[in-house]
């Protein structure tokens, strides 16, 4: 049956309707979990080949050339490369940041506004850009930036037993 089928009652073309429409949001969903799952590649997202990939970019990570447009977009394509290998447990930071990275790589140091809005990413993508460096130190021994992150948090917990 065609969608512009305009016989039968109106209570039959809402079914029918209802079915075209279930049928094709079932296929968009088949759809996106198929593409989904294949862009979830497990090995891709494991531990070793995200340490990997930041060993290998470690350099772009934290000095990166930024003189021209040109090294500008290559710095940017090596850090997609390690947010596309971030494990899962990190994913979300990791996008979070670079979407930040990539608002301050289109940044007009003349416009007031466009400044502004590379200011405002930063500040709230800092949070996420923390977690990125310490979940990167904590698992690949890797520092992201200028300082080494340090645990709050006490190695032992001190004993409140007398034996």
């Amino acid at each position: 049956m065609r969608c512009d089928d305009d016989s039968g009652s109106m209570a039959e073309r809402i079914v029918r309707m209802k079915r075209i429409t279930a049928t094709a949001l079932t296929a968009l969903c088949a759809i996106g979990l198929g593409i989904t799952a294949c862009g979830s590649d497990p090995e891709a997202r494991s531990e070793g080949r995200y340490c990997t990939e930041v060993g290998d970019h470690l350099n772009a990570l934290n000095s990166p050339a930024l003189t021209t447009s040109a090294q500008v977009d290559a710095t940017m394509q090596e850090w997609r490369t390690v947010a596309r290998s971030a494990p899962l447990a990190i994913e979300k930071e990791w996008t979070i940041m670079l979407a930040s990275m990539e608002t301050a790589s289109t940044v007009d140091p003349a416009d007031p506004a466009s400044m502004q809005k590379v200011a405002d990413t930063a500040r709230a993508s800092e949070p996420y850009a923390n977690r990125v460096i310490e979940y990167t130190y904590s698992l690949c021994q890797a520092v992201i930036g200028s300082v080494t992150p340090v645990s709050a948090a006490p190695e032992t917990a001190p004993s409140t037993t007398d034996g």
